[in-house]
């Protein structure tokens, strides 16, 4: 019958054993790179100095036109405020006009968003992380006024028109 002091008194022999092995490898390992290295002649090899002009080549970084590298390069969008649509969260280019409507109070326009979903939207209606506010709604096509300067187009892909 096995007991616990038996089982411990094995378990020290068994590591006893092991870290001799390896002590003995190790120690043996050593003695043969050393060896090696001594077995090798060595020759000095004597550099007499000489007055050398050390030119370097003329090197400009220009970062101007990259990224910068600290910057993160996934940017968070701005949650909207409270009274704000969705569309307000995108870019003018990241929205896809998909159709146009009229009814008697005027025209409409369906947008949708990058995430898939369709939004509704009138003349006068703000759309744009720039405050773009829709100044007309045609036939094919809607105008974007940002900033009171840069006029944008959302126009309406050619397979969509085929479909209407």
């Amino acid at each position: 019958m096995i007991n616990k002091k038996n089982i411990f008194i094995l378990a020290i022999v068994v590591l006893l054993i092991m870290i001799l092995f390896t002590a003995y490898f190790l120690l043996n390992e050593t003695k043969q790179t050393k060896k090696a290295i001594i077995s090798k002649p060595v020759k000095k090899q004597t550099v007499q100095a000489q007055n050398v002009e050390i030119v370097f080549p003329a090197y400009s970084y220009d970062a101007e036109k990259l990224r910068d590298p600290f910057a993160p390069l996934i940017v968070r969008r701005q949650q909207f405020l409270k009274g704000t649509s969705p569309l307000e969260n995108y870019d003018i280019e990241e929205l896809k006009l998909t159709g146009i409507a009229r009814d008697k109070k005027g025209s409409l326009a369906l947008i949708q968003a990058p995430d898939g979903r369709f939004y509704i939207v009138r003349e006068n209606d703000i759309i744009g992380m720039h405050k773009g506010r829709i100044i007309k709604i045609q036939k094919g096509l809607i105008e974007i006024k940002e900033d009171n300067k840069k006029v944008k187009y959302l126009k309406l892909s050619p397979e969509d028109k085929n479909d209407k």
